[in-house]
């Protein structure tokens, strides 16, 4: 072996996740309470979950309101006091519009740990549409993490409705992060997009999409599918500690 040849990073492994970014509890979308799922997350070994409801919409009208998430809020900060051992991250899912606009309350995201937005679904939008409501989500300052449909189409064989490669050079330079679906539809995996993500420099995170406790397992098939599409820990947000994580978001944030 040769000075200049360096070894192969180690694949991600179950145990190098430290925490899940994509949960739902009873508040608005999930059948569990917050007690429930961090009861759950702790059995799993995990150091922290962050939990993000809906936003109150057209889309979700039993999501969150300014009163609901108040009291989540208030909830959290009573359950980390009574687990000092694990963190709780807080915070919302949104659903873009079709042009991939967000109607976000102001300063919504001031409290918030992360703001996760989901884009529309791809129904009625040519691929340039799609892209084009993409970027303007992915550009948006207050964004921090990508989700649905996305998640699924990181995985899927191309094509797909949306120019990857536009989509993922945008990420690279906002910082946006890319949710990888831990529990995908799709059949036939194919690791084109993330090969192309990792290579761009572009954050990714495991997620479980869970909306009940049971299913935030469902974060170790999303390992296997990762290490299926050869990645390692270095661009998996969520292998990050909270508090490093905290501190990427606000920076990204800064940053925009």
């Amino acid at each position: 072996m040769t000075g200049d040849h360096q070894p192969a990073p180690d694949l991600v492994r179950p145990c190098d996740i430290r925490g899940l970014l994509h949960s739902h509890s009873g508040y608005a979308d999930g059948v569990h309470s917050l007690h429930r799922m961090v009861e759950i997350a702790r059995e799993l070994g995990l150091e922290y979950l962050g939990i993000s409801d809906h936003l109150r919409s057209e889309r979700h009208p039993d999501g969150l309101d300014h009163d609901g998430e108040a009291a989540q809020r208030a909830e959290i900060t009573e359950l980390k006091r009574e687990f000092p051992d694990f963190d709780l991250l807080h915070g919302l899912e949104v659903y873009a519009e079709p042009d991939g606009e967000l109607r976000l309350p102001n300063g919504i995201a001031d409290h918030l740990d992360y703001l996760l937005v989901s884009l529309p679904d791809p129904e009625g939008h040519t691929t340039e549409s799609f892209t084009e409501a993409a970027l303007r989500v992915i550009r948006h300052p207050e964004v921090d993490i990508l989700s649905r449909p996305l998640g699924c189409y990181m995985l899927s064989k191309p094509p797909v409705p949306l120019d990857m490669e536009r989509v993922l050079r945008a990420a690279a330079e906002s910082g946006t992060v890319i949710e990888l679906d831990a529990n995908p539809a799709c059949n036939d995996l194919d690791g084109t997009h993330c090969r192309l993500a990792v290579d761009l420099g572009v954050w990714l995170a495991i997620n479980p999409n869970a909306r009940r406790a049971a299913r935030l397992v469902d974060y170790r098939q999303g390992v296997e599918i990762a290490r299926s599409m050869g990645l390692d820990c270095r661009w998996i947000v969520n292998t990050l500690t909270a508090d490093q994580l905290r501190d990427r978001l606000r920076g990204q944030r800064r940053a925009g």
